[in-house]
Parts: C-alpha cells; sequence; structure tokens
C-alpha cells in the first residue's frame, strides 16, 4: 500500500471505527480549538461592531431630534413675534389718527386750541444760545503751570 496522505491513514476495516494513533487525536484537537476561538473571535468582533454602529445610529438620531426641537421652537417664536407685530401694526394705524390725537390732548392733558392773538413769531436765523467759553479748561491748566513755575524756582 502506497500512503499518498499520512493524515488519512486508517488501519483496520473501514466498517469499523478507524482507528487514529494519539498524536494525530491532539492534532486534531488542537485545530478544533482553534477553530473554535477563531468563531468566538469572530461572534465577539461582529458583535462589537454591530454595538458600535448602533451607539452611532442612535447619538446621529438623538442629533436630528434635536435639531427638529430648535427648529419647532424656533417657527413658534417667529409666530409670535409676526403676530405681536400685526398688534403693533393696528395701534400704530390707531395713533395716527389726527382726530384721535386731538382728543387725548383735549381731554387728558387739558391743552387748549391755540388763538390766532396767542401765536408768537420766533426769527430762528438767529443764534440765540451763547457758546460756552473755556475758561474753566484754561484757569485750570494755569494753575498747574504755576505750580510747575514755583517748584523749579525753589
Amino acid at each position: 500500500m502506497i500512503v499518498m496522505n499520512e493524515d488519512k491513514i486508517v488501519n483496520g476495516n473501514n466498517a469499523i471505527q478507524p482507528e487514529y494513533t494519539e498524536e494525530k487525536r491532539i492534532v486534531k484537537r488542537k485545530r478544533t480549538n482553534k477553530n473554535k476561538v477563531r468563531n468566538k473571535l469572530r461572534v465577539i468582533r461582529n458583535i462589537g461592531i454591530i454595538f458600535i454602529i448602533g451607539i452611532i445610529l442612535i447619538s446621529r438620531y438623538s442629533a436630528i431630534y434635536n435639531m427638529q426641537m430648535e427648529l419647532n421652537s424656533t417657527q413658534n417664536r417667529i409666530e409670535n413675534l409676526n403676530t405681536e407685530n400685526g398688534n403693533l401694526m393696528v395701534e400704530l394705524v390707531k395713533y395716527n389718527n389726527l382726530q384721535y390725537i386731538e382728543d387725548n390732548a383735549i381731554n387728558k392733558l387739558h391743552m387748549i386750541q391755540p388763538s390766532k392773538a396767542s401765536v408768537v413769531y420766533v426769527d430762528l436765523n438767529k443764534s440765540i444760545v451763547k457758546q460756552e467759553t473755556s475758561d474753566k479748561n484754561n484757569k485750570k491748566f494755569n494753575t498747574v503751570l504755576n505750580k510747575l513755575k514755583q517748584f523749579k524756582w525753589r
């Protein structure tokens, strides 16, 4: 008999369970143990990858949710400002009426209509307000100079 592959040596009848030598059993156990360890490492690696992907997806969805909440609150503030702006426009139109202003002046502020006899004409081309000279600054400056001069001559 020619032996082609030593791993598959069978002693005895093929109908009976083949007998393997003890060395071959140990090699076979080591191979199966290595395969089991590799399979466990693959499973752990795959679980880790799936866990990391899940965390990334959840964080992304939470960021999207937060942005949506900010958008909704901003839209609510815009709507509130628009309604307030509309109310202010209505009040502005109400106060723009000359009759309303006149009634408030007469009734609330007790103003009276001016007569033609009480009119005073003023010439606005003349400058009535005198310009103030900066004597205060000059006096302060002069006193400081005087003190310095006295200090120098002592």
